[in-house]
């Protein structure tokens, strides 16, 4: 793979990791949803996890969608529901499942090394699957930026940055975590978003590997 490729590859990355921190952030506005809806229009991958969700956002109002959407991300992550889903890292790596564990000390680290500042606003522990996902895209980010500057030193510790983050974090929980929300999503959204999480995670833990 020669530079060029590998810079888009990497942009690529970030893009997915964008929109995955952002599909997990907050429960869905009308402004995302209508997004979703032009993204949806644009020629997609064969077996696309989101398939079915365009095809209903094709039929349905934005409005109807988002408020179905978000009445979904409210039931699994913030508790209106029987069985919340803790989108956090420490829940699914700690044998008490609580939150504040060790995981959350440990990506406070990693998040300070790089100089990655969680915005005060976001008011929650710093293991939250959307802002380990915002870092991923953000070190793919760089890894661009310093290919296109011909600093490949940069490039290659930016790599293994990510490399040691999917297999200390995101490559430990992240498939229990998509399990648990495949099972209980009444939305094809967030049914065929968790798939999306996942497979996500799984193919980079390979590619990041092989490079």
């Amino acid at each position: 793979m020669d530079t060029n490729d590998l810079t888009a590859l990497m942009n690529d990355r970030s893009l997915a990791y964008r929109f995955l921190a952002r599909a997990y952030r907050t429960a869905p506005d009308l402004a995302f949803i209508e997004a979703l809806r032009q993204g949806g229009a644009d020629e997609r991958p064969a077996d696309d996890p989101l398939e079915a969700f365009f095809n209903e956002l094709a039929a349905a109002s934005a409005e109807q969608m988002r408020i179905d959407v978000a009445a979904d991300y409210n039931r699994l992550f913030l508790g209106m529901g029987p069985h919340p889903i803790a989108p956090y890292e420490s829940v699914f790596s700690s044998a008490e499942g609580l939150l504040m564990q060790e995981a959350r000390d440990e990506v406070v680290a990693v998040y300070r090394s790089e100089g990655f500042a969680v915005e005060d606003a976001f008011n929650l522990p710093e293991d939250h699957l959307s802002l380990e996902l915002e870092f991923m895209a953000l070190m793919a980010e760089r890894t661009a930026l310093s290919l296109e500057a011909e600093s490949p030193d940069e490039a290659e510790r930016c790599l293994s940055v990510q490399r040691a983050f999917l297999e200390d974090h995101l490559g430990c929980w992240v498939p229990a975590f998509c399990d648990a929300v495949s099972e209980q999503a009444r939305t094809t959204f967030f049914r065929g978003l968790a798939r999306m999480t996942n497979e996500q995670v799984e193919a980079d833990r390979t590619l990041i590997a092989s490079l």
